[in-house]
Formats: structure tokens, C-alpha cells, sequence
């Protein structure tokens, strides 16, 4: 309508370049020597939204909220690979030119892509911000600096009427310490007025406690919240939205979307109008989820018939293309004993071991299985070792419980309580690490 003005953004997150699929993946190149085949996907992927982004009619910011590589990690101190720094450069190179250096980029830290309490981050030690005058990055450091300092963090354009808060990635319930002083902290970035538009930049999630419950809620009351951390598209509230990665990265993130989200706020109303443009779409290659029914009654030979049936879909007369080779994971279900699991592994490793042999013939990237015992999940299955068997139904009271036993006995005195839930904390990250390590 004429005479509404729009202040318009882009929403984009978790690119992780140089991400690279690893366990049960052939030994082939995309460039030879340079770069792997998925990871090269990605590469591209972002080359290509980085230029439709900054040929978007006034845009007004582009907003990243983390995790542009995937190298260093809680998980890997490996650096990231040449490649994906020079994809970087040359993303930023193309918005930047594309929009003349007048749109600016606003990059916050993920948990992906640092090294963990040095000084520099690789984006800024491979970057040179004079080049980019319009390229605004804060760390966790600068977050640890607002803290010590009773300062909000945050960034003001004056001339548009904006302004972003900015919540790099922090685990600030790891310590008692660290979380009371971010709780006293937050209070300084809720919105000093509402003459600007007020968005909040965020990388974190309630699911792993690293997204505080001020940005979370409505509490600030902030006209949008970026989130990145999570990697499919979710819309969490009216104005709180995660856009996802650009790329499934495992299998399990094949069955969410993932987005850049173009933002549009009206300068006077604060209404918003958020679309999604789907990155997910642009996969070139077959990235599924294989169900092979196990049958006690199968033979082994019958099931290895059965499992070279279904890969027969992707055989290929003109041989293994690194641009479309598929990723598959087999999922077999039925009773198993400890024989037949075996027997299984035994098979999918020959069926691969014979794939990845011919790649003439067939145009697979990665083969994994994961072997389900149906009997686990009968209700009525009360045979020995079931792991539902040992599964506490209330585990804070179990644990403060065994704790107080254990200090009863040994007659010492200390404050269950505190020690309950430090015990607590740590087996649900022990649980956290271990369930991401699974991942591929």
C-alpha cells in the first residue's frame, strides 16, 4: 500500500561450511583434492543463495545468526578447510558487490566454526573487515565483555530507526556463576523504547538450555527474533522463528525443511510478513531412508536379495556422479538375536564393500544401517535386558535419593540439592554429547 514503509531482512543460519559426510561414505572427490562431494553441495548451494539474496529489491540487512562453518567444534579442533573459507570470501565478495557495500551483513557467533576461548575465530582471522565496511560480527567474547561491563550488546542504525540485539552462542548454565551473572546481564537488552524496530539475533535452543528464556518468551517484547542453532525451518511463535541450514547435513534432518526467510516489518504498526524460500529443494541428490523388514523367517540370502533389490534403484549406467550420488540409510527391523544382528552387519558391509568396488555401476555416496529390535518396543515383551527395564520414570528424585544414601552412609555432609542437580546437569549432557556424536 502506498505510503507504508518496509524495513526488509534476510534471515539465513547453520550454512556449515565445510561440513563433510563421513562414516560410510566412498573415497571420491568432487574436485579432485580439494573438496568431497557433499560438502561441495553445500558449497555451491551457498554461492548460489548468497547471489539471489543480494539481488533481492530493498533488502535492508542480511542477518546470519551462526555457525557459517563447521570446523573447529566442541566435537573437532580441526581448523576449516581451505575451501570453505574461500567459499566465505567468495559469498560475501558476491552481496557485497551485488549491493554496492550499502546492505549490511550482521553475523553472530554459532557453536560451530571457533575455538573455544582463544582471541581470534577463524571468519575474522581469514577476513579483511576493512574490505567490508558494512560487515558487522560479534563473538562470544564480545558477549563476555557486555557482561563484565553491565552493557547491553547490541547495534543501532539511527538513519532506519533499527536496532538488533545480539545473543552469540554461550553456555551460560554451565556454571552457577556464569548463569547468574547472564541473568542479571539480559536485562540490559530489553528494548530501551519502541520508536526502533527492536529484533533480537540469537543462536541457541530451550531443547540443549543455550537459548535464555527472556529471548524465548514475549517477556522484551522484540518486533522479531532471528534464531539459528536448529536446522529445520520452525516457526516457535508469531515473531520467533528458526530459517533452518541450508542443507540437510544427517538423516535426520532430511525430514525437516530448511530456509532463508525474507522478513518485512511495517516502520509504523510493527506488523510483520515472513516468507520462506526453501534451500532444501536445491538438493541435486537422492538423500533417503531405506526400511528393510528383517523377517526371523529370511534367510540371509533371501535378505541380501532383498537389500541389492532396493539398491538396484540406484545403479546407474553412466557410473558414480559426485553431483547426484545418493546417501542412503539402511533401517532394518525385526526380532533380532545377537546371530542375526551379526549376520546383518556382516552382509551390509559385503553389499558395501562390493558398491563402493563398482563405481562403474553404481552412483552411491554413503551406505549406513542401523539394525531395530522390534521386540524392544511390544508392551507386553518382558524378556531379561530390555532397556525400557532400566529407563527411571522420575530421575531427579531417583538420583537425589541414591546421592542421600550414599552420604548417609559415609556420614558426610554436604547439600543434596546442589549436588542433585550438578549430577543431574552433567548425565544429561553426557547424554547430549553422546547422542550428537551418533549423528552423520
Amino acid at each position: 500500500m502506498e505510503g507504508i514503509k518496509m524495513v526488509k531482512i534476510v534471515h539465513m543460519s547453520d550454512t556449515h561450511l565445510g561440513y563433510r559426510a563421513r562414516r560410510g561414505t566412498t573415497n571420491k572427490w568432487a574436485i579432485e583434492n580439494y573438496s568431497k562431494p557433499y560438502e561441495q553441495e553445500i558449497y555451491d548451494c551457498f554461492l548460489k543463495i548468497m547471489n539471489k539474496i543480494s539481488k533481492i529489491k530493498n533488502l535492508d540487512y542480511l542477518v546470519h545468526c551462526g555457525d557459517i562453518f563447521h570446523h573447529p567444534s566442541k566435537y573437532s579442533s580441526y581448523p576449516p578447510p581451505e575451501p570453505a573459507r574461500r567459499t566465505l570470501k567468495q559469498g560475501l565478495q558476491i552481496f557485497f558487490e551485488n549491493t554496492n557495500n550499502q546492505v549490511p551483513l550482521i553475523y553472530i557467533e554459532g557453536n560451530h566454526g571457533i575455538f573455544r576461548g582463544y582471541e581470534y575465530t577463524p571468519f575474522e582471522s581469514h577476513i579483511d573487515k576493512d574490505q567490508y565496511p558494512n560487515l558487522y560480527y560479534f563473538k562470544e567474547r564480545d558477549l563476555l565483555e557486555a557482561i563484565k561491563s553491565n552493557e547491553p550488546l547490541s547495534l543501532e542504525f539511527p538513519n532506519k530507526k533499527v536496532r538488533f540485539y545480539l545473543f552469540p552462542y554461550f553456555e551460560f548454565k554451565s556454571f552457577e556463576t556464569y548463569k547468574s551473572a547472564y541473568d542479571n546481564w539480559i536485562q540490559n537488552q530489553q528494548p530501551k523504547d519502541n520508536i526502533y524496530i527492536n529484533i533480537a539475533v540469537a543462536h541457541g535452543s530451550v531443547g540443549d538450555e543455550t537459548l535464555h528464556s527472556k529471548v524465548n518468551s514475549d517477556d522484551f517484547n522484540y518486533d522479531y527474533v532471528a534464531l539459528g542453532h536448529e536446522h529445520g525451518f520452525k516457526k516457535v511463535s508469531r515473531n520467533h522463528y528458526y530459517s533452518g541450514g541450508l542443507l540437510p547435513l544427517n538423516f535426520k534432518e532430511i525430514f525437516e525443511n530448511q530456509a532463508y526467510l525474507i522478513v518485512d516489518i511495517d516502520e509504523k504498526t510493527k506488523e510483520l510478513k515472513v516468507e520462506s524460500f526453501f534451500t532444501d529443494n536445491l538438493l541435486n541428490r537422492s538423500f533417503e531412508i531405506i526400511l528393510i523388514d528383517a523377517k526371523a523367517n529370511f534367510s540371509i540370502t533371501e535378505l541380501e536379495n532383498h537389500i541389492e533389490n532396493e539398491l538396484k534403484n540406484y545403479g546407474s549406467k553412466d557410473g558414480f556422479n559426485p553431483k547426484t550420488s545418493a546417501r542412503l540409510k539402511l533401517n532394518f527391523e525385526g526380532e533380532m538375536t545377537f546371530e542375526r544382528n551379526w549376520q546383518i552387519n556382516e552382509l551390509v558391509l559385503k553389499i558395501r564393500r562390493d558398491i563402493f568396488s563398482q563405481p562403474e555401476k553404481y552412483n552411491i555416496l554413503q551406505l549406513i544401517w542401523k539394525i531395530s529390535d522390534i521386540s524392544e518396543t511390544r508392551e507386553d515383551d518382558i524378556s531379561a535386558g530390555v532397556i525400557q527395564d532400566y529407563i527411571l520414570e522420575k530421575p531427579d528424585e531417583e538420583f537425589k535419593t541414591f546421592v542421600n544414601e550414599k552420604l548417609s552412609e559415609e556420614k558426610t555432609e554436604y547439600n543434596v540439592d546442589k549436588l542433585t542437580e550438578f549430577g543431574m546437569k552433567a548425565i544429561k549432557k553426557a547424554l547430549r554429547i553422546m547422542e550428537k556424536e551418533k549423528e552423520v
